[in-house]
């Protein structure tokens, strides 16, 4: 028998319901619940560790919140908040709990172990062992023990989130005895990687006694007037419903059947889940700046070369509107890794004709969309802005052949198309329409064909979780020392898994800089990381 939908909003005796704002509840989120993770290189205090992480949790209560069914509310979520006392019973069973689905912190000392028996890639980049100048690749940890040691008291679906006794953002600490991993389990609702970071960062200030002040501002939805029909800001100026987003199409029922068929052909028999395994890549700082200066070679010669043309084009007396309109040359580092990565991932694959479609991420907190004001955002930073938007399609073998600047400035000018205020309005007015927990419209729109290769990476460099300083939790002789840099204690490796209903497959991320190199990390098979033109160029690790 179907079971009933609930149609009164969840209470909990000693909580205070704060609706979760909409885009935080459409399906792209309910369904992740992710990991981030940090390593130092010190082994900290765990003591020090534990007690900051309460202090933060006392200052922002919102870090200890269930998640409910409120169907009254727009998003048909909400965070119970616990009061004072609630929060105080909730640490003190924490605190002296053996149970981890209980505790709110695990903290775990495995201090007779080095990190490299856990994972290898992590253990040389401590110990500097690593290659200065050339790429090295190595496995994830094996995902049991990657959960023991990073995630123990997390939650693994929502479904389990909605009934659980258990926050929906959750910390842990765990102390080798050569670094410390530090990891923050959380549902994708939490937000975006900014939110996490701003976490991250207060722990930090509470490690050097400057508890962050409470946050403000909470229940105030950024994007509610973007929700249709109701939404204000849902229509263009003309008082016209926005469309799809740029490059998102709606499929009809045969297109439909095919997207779905290729995707269980691939998943069950091409390349079953369990072939799919995930890996880290660490680029030394070196290796990023002579890819940059290939970047830029190669861009000269595509300058020169289209310069020719336009001056033949010119000589030859055609009219200047023939020739090709001057363009900007000009591409980001997150450009050129990002073409780094493509180029890689697209030399494993056998058809090089076939096209392939590439969802990156971008965020409208930094670029909001058309009729935004900047009251609408809040002062704090757990919530989103973050979803994904297509780059221009282009076939399997341009991505794995084409000059590494040429695929950066075809990123490049994807996403300077994407991030016009309107197409951004598009995007999440069509997120709330079609993707909301709540109520999705069964209809939700896709970025490939059905025939495509499809990949999906976020970039979370801007983040800049390499910023933040632990140093508060250093043991009392290892401050002595000085240990860290420049007595700062930094990560030196930043990781990342996530529990999701779909696949693993081709989701991929750019975490960013630390230790003195930039880490990525996703999935594929053991065969296509080892393609002789693509990762498996380089070192391997293990």
């Amino acid at each position: 028998m179907k079971q009933k939908k609930p149609t009164k909003d969840a209470r909990l005796e000693g909580y205070d319901p704060v609706p979760v704002p909409v885009l935080d509840s459409t399906i792209a989120n309910t369904d992740i619940l992710a990991r981030i993770t940090l390593t130092f290189l010190q082994t900290l205090s765990l003591s020090r560790l534990e007690e900051s992480w309460y202090a933060l949790v006392r200052a922002w209560p919102i870090l200890a919140a269930r998640v409910r069914r409120t169907p009254c509310t727009p998003s048909g979520i909400s965070y119970l908040i616990p009061q004072p006392s609630t929060l105080s019973a909730l640490e003190t069973r924490s605190r002296t709990t053996s149970k981890e689905a209980e505790k709110h912190l695990v903290l775990v000392d495995a201090s007779f172990r080095s990190i490299s028996t856990y994972q290898p890639i992590v253990g040389k980049a401590l110990n500097g062992s690593l290659s200065r100048t050339q790429i090295s690749v190595g496995h994830a940890p094996a995902r049991a023990e990657q959960d023991e040691m990073t995630c123990a008291n997390a939650c693994k679906t929502f479904k389990e989130l909605l009934e659980a006794d258990q926050s929906f953002l959750t910390a842990q600490a765990t102390r080798w005895a050569d670094a410390t991993v530090v990891t923050i389990a959380f549902s994708h609702i939490a937000g975006d990687a900014f939110g996490i970071k701003s976490i991250f960062a207060g722990w930090a200030d509470a490690l050097r006694g400057q508890v962050p002040a409470g946050l403000e501002g909470l229940g105030k939805d950024p994007y509610i007037e973007y929700a249709p029909p109701q939404g204000k800001k849902a229509k263009d100026e003309n008082g016209k419903q926005v469309g799809l987003g740029k490059g998102w199409k709606k499929f009809g029922f045969v297109e439909t059947v095919r997207l779905i068929s290729n995707l269980l052909w691939d998943i069950k028999v091409k390349r079953p889940e369990k072939s799919i395994e995930q890996f880290y890549i660490y680029m030394p700082e070196e290796k990023v700046q002579q890819l940059i200066t290939q970047a830029r070679q190669d861009l000269e010669q595509l300058a020169a070369a289209q310069d020719a043309r336009n001056s033949s084009s010119e000589h030859g007396g055609h009219l200047e509107k023939q020739s090709t309109p001057p363009l900007d040359y000009t591409v980001s580092t997150f450009n050129i890794l990002f073409a780094f990565l493509l180029q890689s991932i697209h030399a494993a694959n056998p058809s090089p004709r076939k096209r392939s479609s590439v969802l990156t991420v971008i965020n409208a907190k930094h670029r909001p969309p058309a009729g935004h004001s900047p009251s609408d955002y809040p002062s704090h930073q757990l919530w989103g802005g973050a979803f994904g938007v297509p780059l221009r399609p282009l076939s399997s073998g341009e991505y794995a052949n084409l000059p590494l600047g040429q695929i950066a400035l075809h990123i490049r000018e994807s996403l300077k198309e994407q991030i016009d205020p309107e197409n951004i309005r598009a995007n999440i007015v069509s997120s709330l329409k079609h993707g909301l927990w709540k109520n999705p419209s069964g209809k939700v729109p896709f970025f490939a064909g059905p025939r495509d290769y499809w990949y999906g990476c976020t970039e979370w460099r801007s983040v800049r979780f390499n910023a933040i300083d632990f140093r508060g939790a250093l043991e009392p002789g290892e401050k002595e020392t000085g240990g860290g840099e420049g007595n700062q204690v930094r990560p030196v490796a930043i990781g990342t898994h996530m529990e999701i209903p779909m696949t693993q497959r081709n989701r991929w991320v750019i975490f960013g800089d630390a230790g003195k190199g930039v880490w990525f990390s996703g999935g594929m098979t053991r065969k296509e990381v080892h393609n002789a033109k693509g990762f498996g160029r380089y070192e391997w690790v293990q």
